[in-house]
């Protein structure tokens, strides 16, 4: 039997995509230097669904920054993104049941 040892945590410096926590403390930090800075247009990407959620909450709820997400280059919501981001979930529920062959 084969055994895979999947290490996790903030700890593990070269791990893709980096751990929660790290990322949203890292997104914090972005979003605090686009409200201090005098340029009034930025970019950022992120394929994080807590990244995302803290330009949601931390972003637009607190620092009142206009946020537009894009997924592919489209134009989309906030909760287009969490439901696009959900296809991960989605194709995990569907290589864990039953095939039918």
């Amino acid at each position: 039997m084969k055994k895979v040892k999947v290490l996790t945590g903030t700890d593990i410096p070269f791990c893709t995509p980096s751990h929660p926590y790290s990322m949203v403390v890292q997104i914090k930090r972005v979003i605090d230097r686009i409200a201090e800075s005098r340029d009034d247009e930025f970019q950022y990407n992120c394929n994080s669904v807590d990244g995302v959620k803290m330009f949601e909450l931390y972003g637009r709820k607190q620092k009142g920054l206009k946020v537009q997400y894009y997924i592919n280059g489209k134009p989309s919501t906030f909760a287009q993104v969490l439901e696009d981001f959900g296809r991960a979930d989605k194709f995990l529920s569907e290589i864990a049941s039953p095939q039918d062959k």
